[in-house]
């Protein structure tokens, strides 16, 4: 509102500069010859007409600086207000992922897991009076129980962080989400280009990178309707670069703001990154993430 305040009267003060300029063509300078003419003859317009450009020119030079200031203030005021926008749009979808997962894991943890050693605990305490048949049956079935347990304790460790990227580094955690996300032989075909790392990013970038990934391939499988993905990891000099890039519909991008796409840029971009999106519906999607190896202090 205060941006189209000021635009209004940026305007109207241009109009008064532009009346005040016409004003002193037309009647100030006619008089201001007059008067002259006493002192330098028949050259007075000339003079007058030399005192009044200058005038004319400065209050035209201030109307176009007035309004183009208006004008930039009123594009960065509409862009700061998008901005917050978004912020909040992701900020309020954070916490709906942060609750969801909490209301997965406490689930996960109670039905799942506390049945399960309840069962362990149950099968434990009964194999006393049993005999040898029964008791190879009853450990078989702790067995059984403790390994499905396992197994689902590693799934929600993964679920929340996957162990690969600490342990074996960013090319090889990608390479597992990938093969994870896209079944060999299945559609759309995946094609892989992870070039080593020489330096290690920090745990930071690693962290973004690989999320920036997992959320633009789970985009592609749910929206794209592509047959063909290529997933593309580079170091150059001290960035690194990600692409994906698929052959399905595209999207207009100017049309589509999810909060998938904010929370990517917002990745790259916190860690002093950029991120960009070429696509054309129609013509298929290229995302690219450019991370630096090293993050500023600050930053991070």
């Amino acid at each position: 509102m205060r941006a189209r305040l000021r635009g209004r009267n940026g305007w109207l003060l241009s109009l008064a500069m532009a009346a005040l300029a016409i004003a002193w063509m037309a009647l100030v300078a006619p008089a201001l010859a007059l008067e002259l003419r006493r002192f330098v003859g028949d050259a007075a317009h000339w003079v007058a007409n030399a005192l009044s450009l200058p005038l004319v020119a400065v209050l035209l030079f201030a109307m176009l600086r007035r309004t183009c200031s208006d004008t930039r203030e009123i594009e960065l005021t509409a862009h700061l207000q998008q901005q917050q926008q978004e912020l909040h749009a992701l900020n309020a979808r954070l916490i709906d992922v942060q609750e969801n997962e909490r209301r997965t894991l406490s689930r996960e943890l109670h039905d799942d897991i506390g049945q399960a050693i309840s069962a362990m605990k149950m099968a434990a305490t009964s194999i006393e009076g049993e005999d040898e048949a029964g008791r190879r049956e009853i450990v078989e079935e702790i067995v059984g129980i403790a390994d499905s347990t396992i197994a689902k304790l590693r799934d929600l460790s993964i679920l929340l962080r996957p162990p690969q990227l600490d342990a074996l580094g960013l090319v090889a955690a990608l390479r597992w989400q990938c093969d994870r996300l896209f079944r060999r032989g299945g559609t759309p075909a995946l094609e892989l280009d992870l070039a080593p790392l020489l330096d290690r990013p920090e745990p930071t970038v690693e962290l973004a990178c690989f999320r920036i990934a997992q959320e633009a391939l789970t985009n592609v499988l749910r929206h794209s309707g592509a047959t063909q993905v290529t997933v593309l990891l580079a170091p150059r000099g001290d960035q690194i670069l990600l692409s994906i890039i698929d052959d399905g519909r595209g999207f207009d991008p100017d049309q589509v703001h999810g909060l998938g796409l904010i929370a990517m840029r917002e990745r790259a971009t916190h860690l002093g990154g950029t991120f960009d999106i070429e696509t054309v519906p129609g013509a298929g999607t290229c995302i690219r993430a450019s991370l630096p190896l090293q993050v500023e202090t600050s930053r991070s």
